[in-house]
């Protein structure tokens, strides 16, 4: 049984519905609604106070920079039409047969977000899409809108599409890469030109951080046939299914390495070989965790820097990518370990000269002294064995 915050009546679906569309739509009525869709979407029986008072500020988020007429109306369906500039192009079968069982036992409980294009005074959709295909589906004529007042511009669409999805989680992330793209193809910037500044301006835009900015900018780095196959999984798969994108995030700077220091690697293998390698290690458990491609950023870094042989690490890529078994670590263990390993002791011995430099060994009795003597005589024929080897 549904348990509700104390001070908070239990409501039936209807209600509920009653609600949303009503055009009273003041502090309780909205509490009403987070309610049920924290419910609807999470499947969770207890609904903390915390919990409401931080939905409903998401909802304050989503409200587009273009307020909405006062009324929900109802609109024909057959004056709407879904927009073209909604990166979500196919939808996923399963969730859209859910959504359609949702809709003939409850109705439609959330309007869809719409505006009227002047050019032929069709309503366009910005949220709500899966919404009305569902509804031309189960042949409904009608389906309960808010409309904005004016019809935004191409980036004000964008915008306002983003940050409505993206704060409900809706889009995935290849979708949250595309809506960037054309963000900055609306700009009139290039990806590969953008400045700081131009970041700055993106996550004023979508509301997105920096880092998940940049993360989404790496994403469109890759050619079109890898960013597709990806796209493709997003909708045929469920989620935790299907490659894992933050490959992508790992894979980026080795790539990009690769391609200043050994391009002729790139001309072997695709990089859509690269990853497809990189996907089949990381889904039969040879790779385990997406961090285990730095081993391979380490081995590369120290190539360029020129302190381990280009040739020998280029050998080990080619196995790499060709050996399903062979994995990052070992690339790391056959080019560029012994390098880091004797960084890290040059680190500690520096630290230890330094710390025999400022210690003052006169404050110590005989036995102290005897102690440290020993240690040092025992580590310069460590030393000596070690180089005569």
């Amino acid at each position: 049984m549904l348990s509700f915050p104390r001070r908070r009546n239990p409501v039936t679906h209807n209600a509920i519905r009653e609600c949303h569309t009503s055009e009273r739509w003041d502090s309780s009525l909205k509490t009403l609604i987070i309610v049920y869709e924290i419910v609807k979407t999470k499947r969770i029986n207890y609904i903390s106070p915390q919990r409401i008072y931080t939905e409903r500020i998401i909802m304050k988020q989503i409200t587009p920079i273009i307020p909405y007429k006062d009324k929900i109306q109802d609109l024909n369906i057959d004056i709407i039409e879904p927009n073209l500039y909604n990166p979500r192009e196919r939808f996923n079968e399963g969730e859209e047969d859910e959504l359609i069982d949702s809709i003939i036992t409850k109705g439609i409980l959330n309007p869809i977000i719409v505006f009227i294009r002047k050019s032929d005074q069709k309503y366009i959709i910005l949220d709500g899409e899966r919404r009305y295909r569902a509804c031309k589906k189960l042949n409904i004529s009608k389906i309960p809108a808010r409309i904005l007042v004016r019809e935004p511009n191409i980036l004000e669409t964008l915008s306002i599409m983003f940050h409505i999805h993206n704060v409900r989680e809706e889009w995935t992330e290849f979708a949250i890469s595309l809506t960037i793209k054309r963000i900055v193809n609306e700009l009139g910037k290039e990806i590969k030109d953008l400045t700081t500044y131009d970041i700055k301006d993106l996550t004023s835009i979508t509301s997105l951080s920096e880092y998940k900015v940049r993360k989404y900018l790496k994403f469109l780095d890759y050619p079109d046939e890898v960013v597709n196959m990806f796209l493709k999984n997003e909708v045929n798969l469920k989620k935790k299914e299907g490659p894992d994108p933050d490959i992508l995030l790992e894979m980026h700077k080795p790539i990009e390495d690769m391609r200043k220091i050994m391009p002729e690697i790139l001309n072997e293998f695709s990089e859509k070989r690269m990853i497809d390698s990189c996907i089949t290690k990381k889904e039969t458990g040879i790779i385990k965790t997406n961090k285990e491609f730095r081993f391979i950023s380490q081995s590369l870094t120290a190539a360029k820097n020129g302190e381990i042989d280009t040739i020998v690490l280029r050998k080990n890529l080619n196995h790499f990518f060709n050996d399903v078994t062979y994995t990052p670590e070992q690339v790391y263990h056959e080019t560029a370990e012994k390098l880091y390993q004797f960084k890290q002791f040059k680190k500690n011995t520096d630290t230890f000269l330094s710390q025999i430099k400022e210690f003052d060994l006169r404050v110590l009795n005989n036995k102290k002294k005897q102690e440290i003597i020993s240690v040092l005589d025992e580590i310069v024929q460590i030393i000596k064995i070690k180089l005569i080897d």
